[in-house]
Formats: C-alpha cells, structure tokens, sequence
C-alpha cells in the first residue's frame, strides 16, 4: 500500500514538474503545406541587436518545432529562406500554431494561441494593403517618366504618397487607440513605412507618451525601459533645449 502510494506521489511530482517548465517556456509549432525541408531560424529582438536563438529544417511532414524559455516577454522573428520572416510577440506560457504555404512567397500565414503575435501579424497584414498602393503609384510614375504629362502626372502621384502616409499615420494610431496595454504597440509605434517612423516624437508625442504606460505592467521589461529612456530624454531636450 505504502509502495502505491509513493508511486502515485512520484508520478503527480513528475506531472507538476512538467507543468511548471510549460508553464516558463513558450512554443512555436509550424504546419507548412508545400515545403522542401527548408531551414527556419528563430531569432531575438533585442534593444541593439538580433540574436539568433534556434534553427530547424522542416520535417518531411511540413512540421517544425522552436521552444525558448524567455525571461521576460518580447518580440522575436521567424525567418524563412529568400528573406521572408515574421515578426512574434511571445510570453511565457504561450502556445503559437503556425500555418502557411511555402510555395507562394507572399501568401499570409495563420497564426493563433499568441494574442500579442496575432495582433502583430492583423497589423502587418494591413499595412501591406498600403504597400501595395504605394508601390502601384510608383509603377505608374515610372512608366509616365519622359513623357511630356510627366510633371503633371508627378504632382498627383505625391498627393496620392500623402494620402496613403496618410492612411497608415491613421491605421498606427487607431492600433495604439485599441492597444495601449500591448507591447505589440512598441513595434508598430516605431515602424518604418519609407526611410523613418511614421509616427515622431516632433508629431505625434502624445503617442509616445501613452505607451509609457506600459511601464506599470512591465516594470523590468527591456523594452519598455528603453522606451521610457527615448521619451524621457526627448522631455528633458524640449525644457533644456542645447544652444
């Protein structure tokens, strides 16, 4: 009897055990249709740099399967060959199932069990939308080049530049709007449309300002000190301006 009952501990140790390390890691699994065994590396977004952390070939069954135990959540990215990669917001805990087809290299992929992730992953695919906008303007631009309606047909291709600048300024508010209490809205404050940010610290600082906030939900997150440090010095510059 006392043999059974010190298996039967053993066993719900072994189980609890086992909880507790899930519970500290998150997963990634990938299920990609179309693939030819190719070689996906998972990487860190760190504050200056980026660490590659795992690499795998895709089984014969399309899978492929990352596991990280991080210390505090972050912003990580799967990349694939030809360039193409993904941007993550992973925690703790969190389970991410990955689907896509490798064969077309601008298909999108389907993400679910990472909130901040699909949050990511709904903005990108937006603002793919103005991508493609602008870079149809640009085709067209081209093609008018050395034509006598050139100079014409330039100046409304620069009121349709600022009309689409416009619309991604408008779709990166509107996230932050919505998810002020996500880092996912780090990434998106600080992204790139063009050769700088859409959204400044000179414009738009409101929206700094707002995500300082994160701070009292992550208190020891790198990213978000390196955030509260950016808007700090910008404040301490605007009372203190250099001569």
């Amino acid at each position: 009897m006392k043999t059974s009952n010190c298996f039967i501990f053993l066993i719900l140790l072994l189980f609890s055990c086992n909880r507790e390390q899930e519970a500290n890691r998150f997963t990634i699994h990938g299920q990609f249709s179309n693939s030819r065994r190719e070689k996906i590396v998972l990487c860190e977004m760190d504050l200056k740099e980026v660490i590659s952390l795992d690499s795998s070939n895709i089984g014969n069954d399309g899978k492929i399967n990352f596991s990280h135990k991080p210390d505090q959540p972050g912003f990580y990215f799967l990349t694939f060959p030809g360039g193409r990669r993904i941007i993550l917001l992973m925690k703790r805990g969190e389970n991410l199932l990955l689907k896509g087809d490798l064969k077309e290299p601008s298909s999108d992929f389907t993400l679910s069990g990472s909130e901040g992730s699909e949050l990511l992953e709904g903005f990108f695919h937006a603002t793919l939308k103005n991508k493609i906008r602008i870079d149809s303007v640009k085709r067209a631009l081209l093609s008018k080049e050395g034509s006598e309606d050139f100079l014409r047909f330039s100046m409304t291709a620069d009121s349709l530049f600022f009309r689409i600048s416009g619309d991604q300024k408008k779709l990166e508010k509107e996230f932050i709007d919505r998810n002020p209490q996500s880092l996912a809205s780090l990434i998106v404050l600080n992204y790139s449309f063009g050769p700088k940010p859409v959204l400044t610290m000179e414009e738009d600082l409101s929206y700094y300002q707002k995500l300082t906030g994160l701070y009292r939900i992550y208190p020891k997150n790198k990213h978000v000190l390196f955030h509260l440090a950016r808007v700090s010095l910008f404040m301490n510059n605007l009372k203190n301006p250099k001569n």
